[in-house]
């Protein structure tokens, strides 16, 4: 396994696995400083493409190329000193298929708590559950789904309509043309660490289960000949939580 590291002038510290493009570690401060890492332990999940060959400009970028089986694709990581982790990626192929980028699984306390009292924003007004692409979305006004307004993810499982869901799975929809735009704040009151994932797709799947959570770009369609493009950043920075009109209670006893 080779694994490169990122630095910013912040003291963040980010570990890419070159043989599949997926994040090892991520160092960032909290409100006091302190560091730790943020990315929850991996589960399983569809299997990544392997075989990546990577590069760094410079200490705060890394590019990563493959080429396997037809397809071809240039990845290239930026470690911006805002704490944004920028991600732009270009794929060409000669027959149809799909491709999709690992996503990174986050606890912003540390990996063994739980993310019960992680404070949830999207900027979404349709969802959809995973697997079901022939229903249309629907609107998630008045529902357990709708986070338009911050809310902590463990209030929303607690709801009636949701009992017995161990966690969210589900596809979200953003009013998007294209443009780079903010799809997503996720918000941990202890630390004061607080995530923001952008995208320029128009929608995204979250996942969160007892001790992670992920917001995932979904799989590009390819085409022969036309090359697909696609740019996100994860952002960590710290705010106050009085910043955020929480919409429900925040239990901090359930980071204990």
């Amino acid at each position: 396994m080779t694994v490169f590291t990122l630095h910013n002038a912040r003291g963040m510290r980010v570990a890419v696995d070159a043989h599949d493009a997926s994040l090892q570690s991520w160092w960032a401060p909290d409100r006091y400083g302190r560091m730790a890492d943020v990315l929850a332990r991996a589960v399983p999940g569809a299997p990544a493409l392997n075989g990546w060959l990577g590069s760094m400009p410079d200490d705060a970028s890394l590019l990563l190329q493959l080429a396997q089986d037809g397809l071809s694709a240039r990845l290239l990581y930026r470690l911006g000193d805002d704490g944004g982790l920028h991600l732009a990626c270009e794929a060409t192929t000669d027959a149809v298929s799909r491709f999709a980028l690992p996503a990174p699984r986050f606890n912003l306390q540390g990996r063994s708590t739980s993310v019960a009292d992680h404070v949830l924003r999207l900027a979404a007004g349709r969802y959809r559950p995973v697997g079901r692409t022939q229903e249309e979305p629907v609107d998630v006004a008045g529902s357990a789904f709708d986070f338009r307004q911050p809310a902590p993810v463990g209030a929303r499982l607690a709801w009636p309509a949701l009992a017995g869901m161990a966690g969210f799975d589900h596809d979200f929809y953003c009013a998007g043309d294209g443009a780079l735009r903010q799809a997503a704040v996720v918000a941990e009151p202890a630390s004061a660490r607080v995530l923001r994932f952008s995208s320029t797709q128009s929608s995204f799947h979250l996942r969160t289960d007892a001790r992670g959570f992920s917001c995932a770009t979904q799989a590009l369609e390819l085409l022969p000949g036309v090359a697909a493009r696609l740019a996100l950043i994860y952002r960590l920075g710290v705010q106050d939580m009085d910043d955020f009109d929480i919409s429900e209670p925040v239990s901090m006893m359930l980071n204990k």
